[in-house]
């Protein structure tokens, strides 16, 4: 996104990533958000995939594929994901808690392949709503 670290699109992202959070329940400590190149955020969900219960499950969000969940493995291709929810970048925290409730429960919400979510533009003046939000 290539946006100002103080920008209302990069604190318009903050917020928006600790409202999804806290619904989810999970406290600060546990995520992160970050602009740049690419704009990114990072969930840890405190639940595990059923069929998959020997490895934490992540949350994440970019700007070019939006919300994903995926499991947390360390390989050299990064994170398996499970699904992605798409096709918006920036659905409501309640609409993302309700595809983490259905992910961790073993259902297939969302999508198996990444979607795009569109102008960058566009998508840092939806982000910079939050900031009034």
């Amino acid at each position: 996104m290539n946006v100002a670290p103080d920008s209302e699109a990069a604190l318009g992202l903050g917020r928006y990533v600790a409202a999804v959070a806290r619904l989810l329940g999970v406290p600060s400590d546990a995520m992160y958000h970050e602009v740049g190149d690419l704009a990114s955020a990072y969930i840890a969900l405190p639940t595990r995939h059923p069929l998959f219960a020997e490895f934490d499950l992540m949350l994440v969000w970019d700007e070019r594929h939006g919300w994903s969940v995926g499991l947390e493995i360390d390989t050299l291709d990064g994170p398996v994901i499970l699904s992605y929810l798409g096709p918006d970048p920036l659905p409501t925290p309640g609409r993302v808690r309700h595809f983490v409730d259905e992910v961790v429960v073993g259902n297939c919400p969302g999508q198996p392949n990444p979607p795009h979510c569109g102008s960058r533009k566009r998508l840092a003046d939806r982000l910079a709503k939050f900031v009034t939000a």
